[in-house]
């Protein structure tokens, strides 16, 4: 019974904290108390969901966050004016204009420094973290599964990063960081 009261209270709350953060953001200057007090909101309604049912009650609480989300960005894509002029069709600099470059080289290496020096990066930081955790005394059953955590969550943080990046020494920088962070397990022929 008290488990469904605080799944109820973090489902109503989830959805009022979505109501609060767009009325703030619909503002013309953002609201940092309605900021925080939304956040703050969708803080406690996941502890809500947590304390009724565990890890499903909180999903369920964060589904009920991303459906009201859906439905106050659907209403306010519905209601917003058209363009008043055409939109460009090179927005993210994907396509050159007529008569530019391709930069063709330079497309690939960014391609090849996210997707394959990227992947790369992020299994030196698996084996980093897997040898931290056996240093620290995991078993190493859960030490592979950190591993296993770490190396696809570790490529998309260094994608964005990478992506991000203002010139080649940075987007290098964040790939010599993340591959040095091996460099102790391998030392010490932790290496699996």
């Amino acid at each position: 019974m008290v488990e469904n009261a605080l799944l109820i209270v973090g489902t109503v709350g989830a959805i009022a904290a979505i109501a609060l953060l767009r009325l703030s953001w619909s503002r013309p200057r953002r609201s940092t108390t309605l900021n925080a007090l939304g956040w703050f909101l969708i803080a406690a309604s996941l502890a809500a969901g947590w304390a009724g049912a565990g890890a499903w009650g909180m999903s369920v609480i964060a589904l009920w966050a991303m459906g009201a989300a859906f439905v106050a960005l659907a209403v306010a894509a519905w209601r917003s004016p058209p363009a008043r002029r055409k939109a460009s069709s090179d927005r993210a600099g994907m396509l050159p204009e007529a008569g530019e470059s391709w930069h063709f080289g330079r497309r690939c290496a960014t391609f090849l420094l996210v997707v394959l020096a990227g992947m790369i990066a992020a299994i030196a930081l698996a084996i980093a973290t897997r040898w931290a955790a056996l240093l620290i005394g995991a078993v190493e059953a859960d030490a592979n599964v950190l591993a296993l955590f770490v190396a696809p969550l570790g490529w998309t943080i260094l994608t964005f990063l990478i992506l991000m990046a203002d010139s080649r020494r940075g987007q290098l920088g964040y790939l010599a960081v993340s591959l040095a962070t091996a460099i102790p397990a391998v030392a010490t022929g932790s290496f699996p």
